[in-house]
């Protein structure tokens, strides 16, 4: 049998190469810091020795945990390499590769049960438990974002390596669960522990975010800059929440500014990154703010790589870019592709996605009226679209706006009194308390 190395949480690996396990151990840490390049890191131990099972499905989850269909080729080509490797894959792998090989084939929720149960036997395992948390997290299980971390926790102790990601973790899951002051004092100490854990600081800007702290949270935010502006996975997305509080706090041309430099997708932008331009334009179109041009350049992006039926959060902010910049056809293609994958699979993401997708196009054409009532049963069961409350809440935005727009004050009231209720801070409409008022 394969001489056994660990890595750095004590996790089985099937390979006697202590310079692979170096480069696997330096890649996830990368990874679960959301930092730099960890595929650049790994590509070259994979040429050299197809069969580093361990490497081939860390490789893979990376692609995978992107959420990006135009990457589930590659996840599944590494998943395939590892298979390959199958008689010298070790128990820890062939459960791990159960679960990629699920993925990889379209099934995220079987991926996402079968990371749960390795877990239960790995709890150390941060590979899987990255993976499980930002499953939960796009298959809307809020409470899991919580509670599956919550499972692991007591296997890890302040001075191990990795300690600080796993808090980063459960900070978020407990803002997503509004536990505010456990979550915000789990998030800090996570950054204490490790400054430049991304989704950490994330996790304690979600929380500025939902009390309404729009000033703590910029200050929060532009403090811990220099550790995620640059280099990091989540840099867009971070300046997305940044954005999202700069418009809050009436600060549109910064918050504008912001989109062009730091948020408008790059070269190298994945989906989640095209998702968060989406969403911060659309906010800014509620606000009366002409964004055309970008929504041009940004539908454009949206046309080379939309993966239709891989993620239903991803497609319902592809739609809304396109029928935002006016390309009714792809607009059309896209709903069309929703509407089979909610065909093919029923309830949950894609029955919310379908009419979510109606619902902004409803207001773009001007059927405010219709757009309010598409949207409003939505409010209380969006969480199957996946992403986090304060991604989610554009619907409820878009709702409140089209109501008002729609002249239905008594729907904008109702809206607007259970958004307050939630403490919701994101871009809201300006006109919104003005109709409430009157």
């Amino acid at each position: 049998m394969t001489t056994t190395l660990r890595d750095a949480h004590g996790e089985a690996l099937s390979t006697t190469d202590r310079s692979a396990l170096a480069a696997y151990d330096h890649a996830l840490d990368l990874f679960n810091g959301f930092r730099m390049d960890p595929v650049a890191v790994l590509a070259p131990v994979l040429e050299r020795d197809p069969g580093f099972v361990s490497g081939q499905l860390l490789m893979a989850g990376m692609l995978l945990g992107s959420f990006d269909g135009q990457l589930f080729g590659m996840a599944k080509a590494c998943v395939d390499a590892a298979a390959a490797s199958l008689q010298k894959a070790n128990e820890r792998e062939r459960s791990l590769l159960a679960a990629f090989g699920a993925w990889s084939n379209g099934d995220a929720l079987r991926a996402n049960q079968l990371l749960g149960r390795h877990l239960i036997d790995h709890p150390r395992d941060l590979l899987a438990l990255q993976l499980a948390h930002l499953g939960d997290l796009f298959l809307g299980h809020s409470f899991m974002l919580r509670d599956r971390v919550a499972r692991s926790l007591a296997r890890w102790n302040a001075d191990d390596k990795g300690y600080g990601y796993v808090l980063g973790m459960h900070a978020f899951g407990l803002e997503e669960c509004n536990e505010y002051a456990r979550a915000e004092s789990v998030g800090r100490r996570a950054c204490e522990l490790q400054p430049h854990d991304s989704w950490a600081v994330h996790a304690v800007a979600h929380v500025c975010e939902m009390q309404g702290r729009v000033d703590d949270g910029i200050r929060w935010l532009k403090s811990t800059q220099r550790h995620w502006a640059t280099d990091c996975g989540m840099a867009v997305h971070n300046h997305w929440h940044l954005a999202l509080m700069q418009m809050a706090s009436g600060d549109m041309d910064a918050a504008l500014k912001l989109y062009d430099e730091a948020v408008a997708p790059a070269p190298e932008a994945i989906a989640l990154n095209l998702n968060d331009a989406s969403a911060l334009l659309w906010r800014f179109q509620l606000r009366g703010v002409d964004v055309s041009g970008r929504w041009k350049a940004l539908a454009a992006r949206w046309r080379l790589q939309a993966a239709w039926g891989c993620s239903a959060f991803n497609d319902v902010h592809a739609v809304m870019a396109l029928a935002a910049a006016g390309d009714e056809d792809a607009s059309r293609a896209g709903m069309a592709a929703i509407a089979e994958a909610a065909r093919l699979h029923g309830a949950h993401a894609w029955a919310v996605a379908l009419p979510a997708g109606h619902g902004l196009q409803a207001f773009l054409a001007g059927q405010y009226a219709r757009c309010a009532e598409l949207l409003l049963p939505l409010l209380a069961a969006s969480s199957p679209l996946g992403g986090s409350h304060a991604q989610r809440d554009l619907l409820h935005l878009t709702a409140i706006e089209a109501a008002s727009r729609a002249g239905d004050r008594a729907l904008v009231r109702a809206m607007g009194d259970e958004r307050a209720a939630r403490r919701l801070v994101g871009a809201r409409p300006a006109r919104t308390e003005d109709h409430v008022a009157a």
